[in-house]
């Protein structure tokens, strides 16, 4: 298995069950939700450059929001393979038409004639935003993509409980919190890694999607935004003792 940051916020490079994936990928400018004075933001740190993108066989959307679905950097990266949620699947027909798109809603077996799996954990949310996750696994070990937290995830067991162990767990650190007309809980922060933790029990866990970007519009003025204690902090708690990967860089990571 081998993972890479490709920005500082929620983009990653996975290889993995003999795929090579794109996760989330944002690369440069920036993603606004609904209008630009409703929420606009773009990164601090600069992510890697398109050219140095390692070779990928697909990309995974986790979500339908244009942090996670950013158009412009698919269309720059022009992926031959989208797997992501129904809700996107219009879009990608229409403005990635070359693409060929796979919804995770009801489960993959065998992507792309891989050893992969992927499982989806859907949110019993009833308000937006909705988040879910994701669960891959080659029969073996598995990685979980949590890129808002999961509370449900004990609501959830009979969907993961029989697959294989979590290798990793890739699920935010920081606690955002919007208004409930805004959505409410974006993040859960500690507690809800501890939870998700105590479920899964995952052999290492790296913190995804605790960017401090830059951001204007209504929604920075409402969000209660709770950084994370730091890693040697958080490993004083017997969940997380010798289970933190602290991936801080660009480089490609073997575990």
């Amino acid at each position: 298995m081998k993972i890479q940051r490709l920005n500082m916020d929620n983009s990653w490079f996975i290889e993995f069950g003999g795929l090579r994936m794109l996760i989330d990928p944002w690369l440069f400018g920036e993603e606004v939700d609904f209008f630009p004075w409703f929420n606009t933001q773009w990164h601090k740190t600069k992510p890697l450059e398109v050219e140095k993108l390692p070779s990928f066989d697909v990309v995974v959307v986790t979500q339908k929001y244009p942090d996670h679905f950013h158009l412009e950097t698919l269309n720059r990266i022009k992926p031959k393979n989208i797997i992501g949620p129904k809700s996107i699947q219009k879009q990608v027909t229409s403005k990635l038409p070359e693409a060929a798109f796979y919804s995770f809603n009801d489960g993959l077996t065998g992507v792309l004639s891989s050893q992969l799996n992927i499982h989806h954990l859907p949110t019993t949310r009833l308000i937006d935003p909705i988040y879910d996750a994701l669960i891959l696994e080659d029969g073996t070990s598995s990685i979980c993509i949590a890129s808002h937290g999961y509370p449900d995830i004990l609501k959830k067991k009979e969907l993961w409980e029989n697959l294989p162990p979590v290798e990793l767990l890739i699920s935010p650190f920081d606690h955002y919190e919007l208004p409930i007309f805004l959505g409410g809980t974006v993040a859960p922060g500690i507690d809800g890694l501890i939870h998700l933790s105590e479920a899964l029990q995952p052999k290492k866990i790296v913190a995804t999607h605790d960017e401090d970007k830059h951001a204007k519009g209504m929604v920075i003025k409402f969000a209660r935004i709770t950084k994370a204690p730091s890693i040697a902090s958080l490993e004083k708690h017997p969940i997380f003792q010798g289970k933190i990967l602290d991936i801080n860089n660009y480089n490609i990571h073997t575990l």
